[in-house]
């Protein structure tokens, strides 16, 4: 009796479609000028906002709970242009939204200086945030202005306590605007032409396990994940720029890196974190794995890489087989802290990662429970940036155990393509591992 290993693993950016949501029920803070008013340098500044892959799709669940945008807090700080300009905050708002969540808005509409240069901070679902030491975070006007005394907000380090039902996930952006002075302006009202996205910091695990097998009954007790960070994670974004001042990414097929924007003729935006955002976007519309790519050069706090182990309790039953459709079983999700374990190697050079999972299972074929252990480096999976889902899904048959792999970096689609792995040889297995 030979039992052999496939996988079967897709994998997709939290951007794909976890959500569906963000902005502020036309609850704009736009101002008018009334008649007769005298005129000063104020303009009215407009954006909109969404989430960074925050749309449905084809096969996917409805959001859950704790995935909504509750609150959506909106900074604005100021400056003129120059090095030696102070920084003041103008706008400091708080957007409440109901119990299923903030809803889609035409945008929001904020009075402020022309030919200045913005910092516009959005941080959501920040109510119950704490640092490690379980103290509350100070988000008054101080934490955003660069240079104060105290902690920036940028250097904030939560202790994550994702719950279903609860806060919902943070997600957090920031973004560097330059406003045109006033005289540039038509009708003193300046819109941005693109849409603010927030990230959620945050990655997703979530497993389907399914039975095709009529005759082994399968209890899974508990998964492991190692090399993960566990306790802690900046609030906001770290990512970093390479020597010529770009944004990059892994192109995984071409084996190098790519500065962005990706697109030829396309101007370096001068705004924070856009590039790298709008790549995340555009990176989940992808349908087809014609090549995929991956954020690796980004910013984690001090930490010792941990293994994080979920037991089930009651065990997850997958029963065998009994008609045309395989039973097919989901597990919770299991949200996580970002992590960066790179790959050991010199040839290394382009920061990959690598992270190994272990599912643990009582197993009946008729006879008596056997426990078995099955590990796996998970394939092709060479980042767990902010706002990645990684989905597993695990094929029981009779007397073999299948893991097809399914790359599925950002995006939703389910695929199922057969890698051809070769047999393993033990018949009495209790613990195997096998890297692909």
């Amino acid at each position: 009796m030979k039992l052999k290993h496939r996988y079967i693993i897709s994998i997709s950016l939290l951007l794909c479609g976890l959500l569906g949501f963000i902005s502020c029920n036309k609850e704009s803070f736009k101002l008018s000028r009334e008649e007769g008013e005298e005129k000063d340098n104020s303009v009215f500044l407009t954006f909109h906002t969404d989430v960074a892959g925050g749309f449905s799709r084809a096969g996917e669940s409805e959001e859950g709970a704790d995935e909504k945008i509750r609150q959506l807090l909106i900074v604005i700080v100021s400056k003129e242009p120059g090095d030696d300009a102070k920084w003041v905050v103008e706008h400091n708002r708080l957007v409440k939204g109901a119990s299923t969540g903030i809803l889609l808005t035409d945008g929001y509409t904020f009075k402020v200086e022309a030919g200045r240069q913005k910092r516009i901070y959005l941080i959501a679902n920040h109510g119950n945030l704490k640092d490690t030491g379980g103290k509350p975070f100070d988000f008054t006007n101080q934490a955003f202005l660069p240079g104060e005394s105290g902690i920036p907000v940028e250097a904030y380090v939560f202790k994550p306590a994702y719950k279903p039902g609860d806060d919902g996930i943070p997600m957090t952006a920031v973004y560097d605007i330059m406003v045109p002075d006033r005289e540039d302006i038509t009708n003193d009202e300046y819109e941005l032409g693109y849409p603010l996205y927030v990230v959620r910091a945050a990655t997703k695990f979530s497993f389907n396990f399914e039975n095709r097998s009529a005759q082994r009954k399968i209890s899974v007790t508990g998964i492991e994940i190692e090399s993960v960070i566990t306790d802690h994670m900046y609030l906001m974004p770290h990512v970093s720029k390479n020597a010529e001042g770009y944004y990059w990414v892994v192109d995984n097929e071409e084996n190098n890196y790519k500065a962005l924007p990706l697109n030829e003729g396309t101007e370096v935006s001068n705004v924070t974190g856009k590039d790298w955002i709008d790549w995340m976007v555009e990176e989940a519309k992808k349908t087809e794995i014609a090549q995929y790519q991956w954020l690796t050069d980004y910013g984690v706090p001090e930490s010792t890489n941990k293994t994080v182990s979920h037991e089930f309790t009651p065990s997850l039953e997958i029963p065998a087989k009994t008609g045309d459709t395989p039973p097919v079983v989901a597990s919770d999700a299991i949200y996580l802290p970002e992590s960066k374990t790179v790959k050991s190697g010199a040839d290394n050079t382009l920061g990959l990662q690598e992270y190994k999972v272990t599912i643990r299972t009582t197993e009946n074929s008729g006879f008596e429970n056997t426990q078995a252990i099955y590990t796996s480096i998970l394939p092709r999976l060479g980042s767990l940036f902010r706002n990645t889902h990684v989905k597993v899904k695990i094929v029981f048959n009779d007397y073999t155990l299948d893991w097809q792999v399914d790359v599925e970096p950002y995006w939703g689609i389910e695929l199922n393509p057969e890698f051809g792995l070769d047999e393993l040889k033990e018949k009495n297995i209790l613990e195997k591992s096998q890297k692909i």
